[in-house]
Order: C-alpha cells, then sequence, then structure tokens
C-alpha cells in the first residue's frame, strides 16, 4: 500500500496566520471553596456590557447548548453523589469543548454579530472547566451574563 505523502496537500490553502486568543484565566472559587460572588454580580455585569453588540438570539442560541449539557448532566446523575456528577461531566467534556469550536466557527462567519470578546469568553471558560463544579460555576455565571445581557444589550 503507497504512503501519503507526509508534506502539504495539494489544493488546501496554506494557513492564513489567523490564530485564537490564548485563554485568560478564570477564577470560580475563593479559597474556602465557596462560589466567587462577582461571577454573579461585577464580572458578569462586565461581560455583558463587552457583548452589547451581541444580539438576543445568538446569545441564547450559545445559552441553550450550555443548558442541553447542564439538563444532560442532571438526569445522567440524578439521584447520585458528586462522585458520580463527576464521571457524568467527564464524559460529556468533549461536547462541552465544543463550544469553543461553534464560538470560532460563529466568529469566523460574522465578526460583527459575533465579536471577538464572545470568542473569548469561550475561549476561557472552556479552558477554564474541567470538573462538574465548575461547569455548575460556568453555568450560574453564563445565567448572570444572559441576565445583564437583557438589560445592556440590543434586542433584535
Amino acid at each position: 500500500m503507497a504512503q501519503r505523502p507526509s508534506g502539504p496537500r495539494q489544493g488546501v490553502n496554506p494557513p492564513t496566520g489567523k490564530a485564537l486568543p490564548p485563554p485568560r484565566p478564570v477564577k470560580y472559587f475563593e479559597a474556602d471553596g465557596s462560589l466567587a460572588a462577582d461571577l454573579l454580580d461585577s464580572a458578569a455585569e462586565k461581560q455583558a456590557r463587552s457583548l452589547q453588540n451581541v444580539t438576543t438570539t445568538q446569545l441564547r442560541r450559545f445559552y441553550e447548548d450550555v443548558l442541553a449539557l447542564d439538563r444532560r448532566l442532571q438526569v445522567e446523575s440524578e439521584g447520585a453523589g458528586q462522585e458520580k456528577r463527576e464521571e457524568v461531566f467527564k464524559r460529556m467534556r468533549a461536547e462541552f469543548k465544543m463550544l469553543k469550536a461553534k464560538a470560532a466557527y460563529a466568529h469566523g462567519r460574522e465578526a460583527k454579530q459575533f465579536p471577538r470578546e464572545f470568542l473569548q469568553f469561550f475561549i476561557d471558560h472552556v479552558h477554564a472547566v474541567n470538573t462538574a463544579r465548575e461547569f455548575d460555576a460556568f453555568c450560574k455565571h453564563f445565567q448572570a451574563v444572559v441576565a445583564f445581557h437583557k438589560f445592556f444589550g440590543k434586542n433584535r
């Protein structure tokens, strides 16, 4: 059987020099293990303000994806302890990470309606969420962002 050449494939466009921004650190919990209160308040408000130009429809589309994952996590770990939730989330983690790819696609397709700051939001959180507990914190933060966005954002 013939081996495929290892160099660039013919007919494929060379890289354009575009790169995704690096993830910024996200702090979900205080030193005592409690949820960081600013995630649901000032940090969520600041994030919502930065997303003023994102349509409510666009924001809700991504929020619905997160809610679907959250519902699935709830159903598949119902009646079980935190250890089982972590096990279920570990299996779902790849689907959660797909949010970054969906965000990159949306930004690449229409950067004006899906600004770089919204892409950065998903890059940051997809990188930061590694456990069910962190996912729960992210869900609460995203819920707060959606709520503040309703106040600050454009209703289109």
